[in-house]
């Protein structure tokens, strides 16, 4: 069903910038960095390009103050993605994983010869804590992953049942807890685990800065554990340059921008609901609530998402995730990134002139154009 160029596009996992498409896969935050910040790092470019960026402490310890953490809880890694890698390499042989997830979780686990665990709940997508607890013991597993919120569905797992689970694990090796997308959450205060790192040895908090600070093109992540001796061990994995100098300016500047950006993330979060209830107009599609940047959709009428995508994408250069191929997710669910409101009109809009085709079989991409 998809197109040759569709197939390419989704093949690249991104450099979209030349490509003529909006993107709505990729979930980042369309309200920052200010342009402000923006054209700072512009009159910089030639001392960024000409110098060397520092090492990895020093790099760590800047984002650590502003978080209250010291250099010696947090490894800034070169996106989130490098710190999977590490800490799947180093600490994880079985995996439990609530399902559907981040699919790079499991693939990096598989190709590094670990053993995973997939536990899919009996209804809707919200996780039942005490049959996971039930799974991660009756496979043995060594480690436990837990995504507050939850990608690609956007489901919210409270801070009280994260400290549930934690009190009831206190044997396994690991419990990855990833909040990439954690600044968007409003159904609690004080959301995040990080103050209970050094309450629990074996916590490990994983976070991407790609999606809250929308800056994917410039590769930050980071991992903050109490556990002295792994943030060491993790430290030691990565490269002595593996941050750019770009990075390292963005982080001397971001703590000038708190207000800032704490602004940004309530627009996105007003963005969202707002593209939410326009998503519940287009008579195809049943959106779920989410505590994300990013909505789940189920396709209705029997379409699959890699219909509604590939003529998505004739329609108008569109780009959303088909989530069909997803393990519980499979054939008729997109995931739907929240972008600028214009730009979320617009995607309602190119739905709704998609009405008329969606009855199986009725697709005509010629038609449709």
């Amino acid at each position: 069903m998809q197109t040759n160029e569709l197939s390419r596009l989704s093949s690249l996992y991104g450099g979209y910038w030349n490509k003529n498409v909006l993107d709505f896969c990729y979930m980042t935050n369309r309200y920052f960095p200010q342009q402000r910040m923006i054209e700072d790092m512009q009159a910089r470019l030639p001392e960024l390009i000409g110098n060397y960026p520092s090492t990895n402490w020093y790099l760590s310890s800047l984002l650590a103050e502003q978080i209250g953490l010291t250099q010696n809880e947090l490894v800034i890694g070169n996106g989130a993605s490098e710190l999977i890698n590490a800490v799947v390499s180093r600490y994880v042989h079985r995996l439990a994983v609530p399902m559907p997830t981040f699919e790079e979780f499991v693939n990096r686990a598989k190709i590094l010869g670990r053993e995973v665990c997939p536990f899919t709940p009996s209804q809707g997508f919200d996780l039942d804590i005490d049959a996971f607890i039930e799974h991660v013991r009756n496979t043995g597993s060594d480690s436990a992953l837990l995504i507050r919120p939850n990608n690609p569905t956007g489901s919210y797992l409270s801070k009280s049942d994260l400290v549930y689970f934690l009190d009831r694990m206190k044997t396994l090796n690991l419990v990855l807890v990833d909040e990439s997308f954690l600044d968007f959450v409003d159904a609690e205060p004080n959301p995040s685990a990080l103050d209970l790192i050094n309450e629990y040895p074996n916590l490990l908090v994983l976070k991407s800065l790609s999606k809250n600070c929308g800056i994917p093109g410039i590769r930050l992540g980071y991992a903050a554990t109490g556990n002295a001796e792994r943030l060491a061990d993790l430290r030691k994995d990565l490269p002595i340059w593996s941050i750019n100098s770009f990075a390292q300016y963005f982080l001397e500047e971001m703590g000038e921008y708190r207000t800032e950006y704490t602004e940004s993330c309530r627009q996105v979060r007003e963005a969202t609901q707002k593209l939410a209830r326009g998503l519940q107009q287009v008579p195809f599609l049943e959106p779920f609530p989410t505590q994300g940047n990013f909505i789940l959709c189920r396709i209705l009428n029997g379409i699959t998402g890699e219909e509604l995508t590939a003529h998505l994408f004739e329609d108008c250069r569109v780009l959303v995730n088909n989530c069909g191929a997803k393990e519980g997710l499979e054939g008729n669910y997109i995931r739907i990134a929240c972008r600028t409101e214009e730009d979320n009109t617009r995607l309602v809009e190119a739905f709704m002139r998609l009405e008329k085709f969606t009855e199986p079989g009725k697709f005509d991409a010629a038609e449709v154009r």
